[in-house]
């Protein structure tokens, strides 16, 4: 009997620790504060997320219009966390209520954003690249979408 208990504490000593579900908290999402812009030949696009609390980040979006010379669109944003789940949730012009999309995946370096039930996007992705740029692929039916290449506004 000594030695299965001697065995049981060794195996606890040696067990991994355990860890927190990563989808599950907003912490996981940090890389995502700060300011992001990107620009081609026709339009700018900034998106910016701050710590609001340990549960929420706040964001805001715009899309500026080279060619009209005035912004074209614009979203308020929020992440969310609740109940062991973490939410995006966006306002856009083109609805009358806010939006909200839930964190299915995630790793250190990606987060992925879905409501099957929204016409377009249902899918929301952020993938964090190598050069701690991010790319922020919108979809709809069938993989059918955009994506946008943000680089980080250097905070000075």
């Amino acid at each position: 009997m000594l030695k299965v208990i001697s065995l049981v504490s060794l195996c606890l000593v040696f067990q991994p620790a355990v860890q927190a579900k990563p989808c599950g908290t907003i912490e996981s999402l940090t890389w995502l504060v700060g300011h992001w812009n990107s620009e081609n030949s026709k339009l700018k696009i900034n998106e910016s997320w701050q710590r609001i609390s340990a549960k929420t980040f706040e964001g805001s979006g715009s899309t500026y219009s080279i060619e009209k010379k005035k912004i074209v669109s614009s979203e308020t944003l929020r992440l969310v966390e609740m109940s062991g789940e973490v939410f995006y949730v966006a306002k856009v012009a083109s609805n009358d209520l806010p939006v909200a999309f839930k964190l299915t995946s995630c790793t250190t370096k990606t987060a992925i954003f879905e409501n099957s039930l929204h016409d377009f996007p249902k899918k929301i992705s952020y993938q964090m690249n190598k050069d701690k740029n991010i790319t922020v692929f919108v979809s709809g039916e069938k993989g059918k979408g955009f994506s946008i290449e943000f680089i980080r506004e250097n905070d000075s």
